[in-house]
């Protein structure tokens, strides 16, 4: 989730063939690119099976690619910036506060 907001991004040739179609090319950032986290453990059991448990699966990329989205928006809310294209990386960043100062 996060690194999906931040880093994570398909690009495509005039032909639409994909660039970055293997893990060569395609940019995952490996966890000391990623800010500190902080895990707290929270116990909701269900009452819709016997043991109580629930999947996992995608659970961490739910929330989190749209709350650091919202949040890098929120501080760029000075410039008057209320959208950018995801990745939120340095360059696109860096291009809607130019765009937004030359306005």
């Amino acid at each position: 989730g996060i690194a999906q907001a931040l880093f994570e991004e398909m690009t495509y040739d005039e032909d639409g063939n994909p660039q970055n179609a293997n893990l060569v090319t395609y940019c995952i950032p490996a966890a000391s690119e990623l800010p500190p986290i902080e895990v707290v453990g929270m116990e909701t059991p269900t009452p819709i099976n016997p043991l109580g448990v629930k999947g996992i699966g995608e659970s961490g990329t739910i929330g989190s690619t749209p709350a650091v989205h919202n949040a890098v928006i929120d501080a760029l809310s000075p410039y008057g910036i209320r959208h950018i294209d995801m990745p939120l990386n340095g360059e696109t960043v860096w291009r809607a506060v130019q765009e937004a100062r030359n306005r």
